[in-house]
């Protein structure tokens, strides 16, 4: 089986993670920069080393629900719309004591998942490259 060096994993997850931030912002330019290109051209679009770039514009469609619900029978509105709960309003609702702890209990799915944050020690917080886990 082999070792793996937690602190060589870990400075190169980082390192990724950064790199991958920057080429999302660079990305980000260019696409800015071929549609400024494309405009002072008038085209909107362009073939190179076998593949065709193209601009390709769209609309995306917002929806007034409540004037549409005025307009429409109550089942076609159930039918084209979904309800759903916002999570910090719930909590909200329920630290305050307007939803009951049984009522969050009875409609409420956990599901566990991990992920990896990063932040920054503050100043005098203890470096910890030694990949213990200390427990209060």
């Amino acid at each position: 089986m082999t070792t793996i060096n937690i602190a060589k994993v870990a400075q190169e997850w980082l390192r990724v993670r950064d790199t991958l931030a920057e080429l999302e912002q660079l990305k980000s330019q260019l696409e800015a920069d071929i549609k400024e290109v494309f405009a002072s051209k008038g085209t909107d679009t362009y073939i190179i080393n076998g593949e065709k770039i193209a601009l390709v514009s769209g609309e995306r469609a917002k929806y007034d629900a409540d004037l549409l619900k005025d307009l429409i029978s109550p089942a076609t509105f159930k039918k084209v719309t979904k309800t759903e709960v916002d999570g910090k309003k719930f909590k909200a609702s329920l630290e305050i004591g307007l939803i009951g702890q049984d009522i969050a209990d009875a409609i409420t799915t956990l599901t566990p998942y991990t992920q990896l944050r990063v932040t920054q020690l503050a100043k005098g917080e203890e470096k910890d490259d030694k990949a213990t886990t200390k427990v209060a």
